[in-house]
Parts: C-alpha cells; structure tokens; sequence
C-alpha cells in the first residue's frame, strides 16, 4: 500500500466498561456518540478480553501476545504487584506505527510500566506515563489492604462533597478539569496540528481513557443527573456463592467489599457509574466531531474498544476481580472503517485480535521469533455473519491480581462456559438456562459430557499455546498468597 493510499488510525480506549452499556444496545443509558459510531460501523456483540484486568489485558492489546509470551501477568504498580512493565523488546503497534511513518500520538492511560508510549518513540504523548508504575518493594511501598482502606476513607474526606468513598461521589472540579476531557482535548489538539500541516503521511492516534472506571466521582451536573437515574439491581446481586470457588466471594481490595451497600445504595452507585459512562460519551463526541470537522473522517478507520468490563453489582462485586464471569470478561467493539457498511458481527473475537487488526492497518509485517497470537478483523467488517470456518469459541487466562496468585484458564462457547481453578472447584455454566450464572454445574451428572468436552478443548489449547498451567498445578500456592511475602491476602 502507498504513503499517499495509507489509511489514518484512530483508537479509542476506555477503561472497564460494561459491553452492554450503550443506548444501541438496548440499555437505558444516553450514549448519543457512540450510538452514532456503531450505527455507522461494525458492533462486534462477542468481543471478549483475554484477561479481565487491566495491564495483562493492555499487554494482549498492544501486542497481540498471550501473558506467558510477554510477562505480562498482573497489574502494574498496584498493591503487591511484583510486575515489570512491559518489555521494550515486545514490538507494539506503536513503535511499529513511528517506524512506518504513521504521526502517532497515544494521550491517557498506560499502565505497562513508566513512560511507554514515550520510550516507543510516539511524536505526541503526555510528559509522564505512569511514573510511579514500579512493582512492590517493601523497602518503599507501604502497601497493605489497610493503608489503602484508609487512603479511600481520606478520599472521601478531602475530595467529596457528598457521595462514599470509593464508589460513588460529587466532587468539586468541573467537567474540563477532569479526564476524560483533558485526555480527549489532546487528542482533538493532535488532529488539528495534523491537518494543518498537510502532511502525506497518515496518523496513528490513540486516546486512552481512564474512565468509566471506579471511583465514580462526577462534577456537579453529572452527580445530579445521576440522582436522576433509576438503576435495576443486577438479578445476580444476592448470589451467595454456593458451590462456586471461595475466592469468589472475599473482598482482596477494600473496593470489593459491598457489605456496606444496601440495595438503595447499590442503585446509587450503578446510577454513578451510568452517569460517569455518559460523562465519557459526552467527551468522546469532541474527537468524533473534530474528525468530521477536519475532514479526516472518510480517510480515518477508528477503532473503540475497553481493556475489560465491569462488575456493576452482579454477584454483589463491585470493580472486577479474579472471575471471568461475562460481565468483566465481555468488552464492547465498534469499527468504522471507510467504504464499509455499517454491520452486526457475532463472531466470537478477542482483544488480541484487536491488536493484530492494528498491526495489519498499519501494513506491520509478522514477526518470526516474536509471533503475533490474534486474528485480523478486518474481513469481519461490514459482515453480518462470521466465517464460516470461524471459531465461535473465547479462552480466558488469569495468573495474579495486584500481586495475589490466582489460577484460573476459561474457555466458552455459544451455550456453556468452563473455568479451571486448580485452586478451588471447577465452574461450568448452562448460559442458555442460567444466563446471569448463577449455578455452577460442574461435576453435575446431566452436563457431564458437555464439561469434558470443554475441559478437553481448553487443555489441548493450553498446549497448543506453550501455557505451563497444566504442568504446575502440583506446586501452586493457595488462592489469593501474596507472591512477594508469601501470606495469604489481603
């Protein structure tokens, strides 16, 4: 493909939120921006995350790698979190974009290690990139459950004017004091130097939100449409965790424990977190238009996407955790691309896809001793219906959260769903009969067949992959053993 022919690129990234939650897919929330986006692109309806927390999921994403391939397994610069950010020798879109003459800009959230986008050689970017972003040394983090319980309690104290830290709150500053607008206005600023300059060479932008995710604190006119809201509890808000992994049910972050929240307050908190997901549509609206102002948009493919979704009260979990329930490990997609028809697409995608679909845009050529995992999507524009030798089938790999050993591998089809936990018991889920997964089958006589079925295709692929899950369950920690002091958390 020419310089002159070469598409723009414009990636817009969210941080946890719920796929279901947009106006076009049926949810009581105004998402008029997005809404305008999907009805001019492609929704993908069974876009999954490889892992439902936020650095490894980052990982996949810009590398189109599995964990075991990157190293990228927790978070980093979180809790106990011994993880390194992501390795400079993992070729990303980014530093793949520069190198073929894409102006690339990357604004907002990182979260793989200090100053990534900056080390990558990107043209724009903020001055600092998680700069604190360095893994636990008890030598010089004092983390521990409590400090971090009493860091959100002073939150709460200092920073809101009404609201409990740290679900829910109205805070002082306005609209464009807070991300996700100063993010989005760099952006807009990006596009504008751009198209100034009259350059031949095509861009490659990303704006990297960290909201909708927690806390869910608003200005003034957001915290007062969402007291205007009526929120419906999740029909899993009771779950008492019979017969499911006990991990499940402990809070390993202070935000994870819920039992201060009645029912009302729940209804408070996912008013908050509507409120704060049209808060982001609202300013996701400001690059759109820019596009549309600018003239970019009939030469500019723009890709929105989050890293994971978000629990929003389902089985009383706030935030996400060590789980691959649906509502954290579904993601939303939407691509508009040029001289593609708007499209519903089912097939079964994962965010690694969504990287390989960035270095195929870009014309980044595959690499012999770092190979790329996902697919590229872009035959699935414009479709209405997946390949027909398309795999509709998600797998699912989760080694820490913030410094905890969890071990869970998840594999679902269109009917069940399947998560090994050598850690604790097996869970399978009828998601036909028991869509908000409820009950956990596993061992059941009357699905037996059906788990070995699964159970047998996600091993085969575990192999196929070179994940050495299969070959350490005799030497694993308990569930939730802190890596670095080896106590059990929190």
């Amino acid at each position: 493909m020419s310089k002159a022919s070469r598409q723009n690129v414009l990636f817009i990234l969210v941080d946890q939120w719920p796929a279901w939650a947009f106006g076009h897919r049926g949810a009581d929330i105004a998402t008029p921006n997005m809404d305008r986006l999907a009805a001019q692109g492609t929704v993908f309806t069974n876009a999954f995350t490889s892992c439902p927390l936020c650095s490894p999921a980052r990982g996949a994403l810009l590398t189109s790698r599995r964990p075991h391939q990157t190293g990228m397994y927790d978070n980093c610069g979180v809790g106990y979190s011994l993880q390194e950010g992501l390795s400079q020798d993992e070729a990303t879109w980014i530093d793949e974009a520069v190198r073929l003459d894409y102006h690339t800009g990357y604004f907002g959230k990182w979260h793989l290690g200090p100053d990534g986008p900056i080390l990558r050689g990107a043209h724009r970017h903020d001055p600092k990139v998680d700069p604190h972003a360095k893994p636990y040394d008890p030598a010089t983090n004092d983390y521990s459950y409590e400090r971090c319980q009493a860091r959100y309690a002073e939150q709460g104290k200092t920073l809101l004017l009404k609201g409990r830290a740290p679900f829910w709150g109205q805070h002082k500053y306005t609209k464009e004091e807070t991300s996700p607008f100063a993010i989005i206005e760099n952006g807009v600023r990006f596009l504008e130097e751009h198209a100034a300059a009259g350059t031949e060479h095509p861009f490659f932008l990303t704006v990297s939100s960290g909201p909708p995710h927690f806390p869910h604190y608003l200005p003034q006119e957001y915290a007062d449409l969402a007291e205007s809201l009526k929120a419906d509890l999740p029909e899993s808000i009771d779950d008492s965790f019979e017969g499911k992994p006990r991990f499940h049910g402990r809070p390993w972050w202070p935000c994870m424990d819920t039992s201060m929240l009645d029912r009302n307050e729940w209804r408070t908190v996912i008013a908050y977190s509507h409120a704060h997901i049209m808060l982001v549509d609202e300013a996701i609206g400001r690059i759109l238009g820019a596009l549309d102002r600018l003239g970019l948009a009939e030469s500019t493919t723009v890709v929105f996407t989050g890293d994971h979704g978000d629990m929003e009260g389902a089985h009383n979990r706030f935030d996400k955790g060590p789980y691959f329930y649906d509502e954290v490990w579904r993601i939303p997609l939407i691509v508009r691309a040029p001289g593609k028809e708007a499209a519903t697409q089912d097939a079964f995608v994962s965010i690694l896809d969504i990287g390989e679909t960035f270095f195929t845009l870009i014309d980044a050529e595959p690499s012999a001793d770092r190979p790329r995992a996902g697919r590229d999507l872009l035959p699935l524009v414009g479709a209405a219906d997946p390949p027909a030798d398309w795999p509709q089938i998600a797998f699912g790999i989760y080694d820490f959260y913030n410094g905890m050993n969890f071990a869970l591998r998840a594999i679902r089809d269109d009917r069940f769903k399947y998560v090994w936990n050598p850690q604790d018991v097996d869970e399978l889920y009828d998601l036909e009969r028991d869509p908000h997964e409820l009950h956990n089958l596993a061992g059941a006589p009357e699905v037996r067949d059906s788990q070995e079925a699964l159970r047998l295709r996600l091993l085969d692929w575990l192999v196929e992959i070179g994940d050495s899950l299969p070959e350490r369950v005799d030497n694993l920690p308990n569930a939730g053993t802190i890596t670095a002091t080896g106590r059990p958390g929190p």
